[in-house]
């Protein structure tokens, strides 16, 4: 029968392509089974790997339409072994077709970051924390890489590895202040792909030439026209400003983007070593928390008055860099000539992957507790099978709701495990 949209292959069928690490012998248990078995059982909510096989042991009937099972449900300690052996690039790879099939590969606004699986912590030898890098398309919050960071290396490192496997043709990436690289910008542009990325103090001399000279631009538009300086009105012509405010939790929030699309006043632009940047910015954000009378008023302090002496909750505000600073000054960069607004709203973007996703993963999927050591890199890839499953059938079914509402749901309906795992899934394109 014809259809109107694209299918891509069952989740199982995929799974299937996992080489089995095992040797010839005859194996009573499955190894694409016992991964579709695990995915549906955190699919369900059972967020450790012996209650996901229990959720499939309560659950035989419905997974024997789908699977052979011949020997039941295997035990917690074949599918540990299991996890443990299977390779973890090409379970990575596996996952990245998987996704590549569902989502579009151009034109996508995909974030790159990393993420500590903290609670392996402990078993790993010196007590050093592993690191995966995610990378995930800001539109549908999907997850489209997993690379793990080996040890002795670093998030710089994996970047351009990752970026290797990634399509980044016609597509913009941002990245936080470390992958503010000159080798991971030119890999970008290089293959046809955009970035915007934030300028710390990690990078000391860019991040000084931007604050500088924002500041500079500030003090002339304060002037009237025939005082300012001739050497700045070229910059100041190429010159935009996005301002905004809301209330977020517990304080308002003060946003404030400026940029500048003739960038000559950076060093690595005039000596031609990174000609590709177009434009250049400077983001402040003013955390201001609100305050209460005993009554309940609103006695919430003013963004001037904060900066000039706190408030009762923040007696001397905290400025930095970071984002649990008070008032957090970054610097940004694009190889892309943007607005203020633009630029702003790539920058708001980018925080999807530590909200939408990390945080999911630590609250509803548990990673942070998650003590496995061998097989640590392989389970995160389960379970972001599993948040790709929940998001995607959220976005087709059940708009506007969390992967912890999805988990309830796909518990309360066993045939959208059905669905999702063992059937075509539609895809985006």
């Amino acid at each position: 029968m014809a259809k109107d949209a694209y299918y891509v292959s069952s989740l199982l069928e995929h799974m299937k392509k996992v080489p089995d690490y095992r040797c010839g012998r005859k194996k009573p248990h499955d190894h694409a089974e016992m991964l579709a078995c695990v995915i549906a059982g955190y699919i369900n909510g059972r967020t450790s790997v012996g209650r996901a096989l229990l959720w499939c042991r309560d659950h035989m009937d419905m997974l024997k339409e789908y699977m052979v099972l011949e020997h039941g449900i295997a035990s917690e300690a074949t599918v540990s072994r299991m996890l443990n052996g299977i390779d973890e690039e090409i379970f990575a790879l596996a996952f990245m077709e998987w996704t590549a099939e569902i989502v579009k590969e151009r034109g996508m606004h995909i974030i790159i970051d990393g993420k500590a699986l903290r609670g392996a912590t402990e078993k790993i030898k010196g007590g050093n924390t592993p690191y995966v890098l995610n990378a995930i398309d800001a539109a549908t919050e999907l997850v489209v890489a997993q690379m793990a960071i080996r040890e002795k290396t670093n998030e710089i490192t994996a970047i351009p590895e990752l970026l290797g496997l990634l399509d980044i043709r016609d597509n913009v990436f941002t990245i936080d202040a470390i992958g503010t690289q000159k080798k991971i910008e030119q890999l970008i542009v290089d293959n046809g792909g955009h970035f915007v990325l934030q300028v710390k103090k990690n990078s000391p001399a860019l991040y000084e030439e931007i604050i500088t000279a924002f500041a500079a631009f500030e003090k002339e538009l304060g002037l009237e026209e025939k005082e300012r300086s001739q050497q700045l009105r070229r910059f100041l012509e190429k010159y935009d400003r996005e301002y905004s405010q809301e209330k977020n939790r517990e304080r308002n929030e003060y946003r404030d983007m400026r940029v500048c699309t003739e960038t000559g006043f950076l060093a690595c632009v005039r000596e031609g070593e990174a000609p590709y940047i177009k434009t250049a910015g400077c983001a402040t954000q003013v955390r201001v928390p609100v305050e209460k009378d005993a009554e309940g008023k609103d006695i919430t302090v003013s963004r001037e008055e904060f900066l000039r002496s706190g408030s009762n909750r923040k007696p001397k505000p905290q400025k930095g860099d970071g984002m649990g600073d008070d008032v957090q000054q970054t610097g940004m960069i694009s190889d892309m000539e943007l607005t203020a607004v633009e630029m702003a709203e790539y920058k708001r973007r980018h925080w999807k992957i530590e909200n939408n996703l990390h945080h999911v993963l630590d609250d509803a999927f548990r990673e942070d507790r998650s003590t496995a050591k061998g097989s640590k890199n392989n389970l995160a890839l389960v379970r972001k099978f599993a948040y790709n499953v929940l998001r995607l059938a959220g976005i087709k079914e059940h708009p506007c709701r969390g992967i912890q509402w999805m988990m309830d749901y796909f518990c309360d309906h066993p045939e959208m495990t059905a669905k999702y795992i063992f059937h075509e899934i539609e895809s985006f394109y």
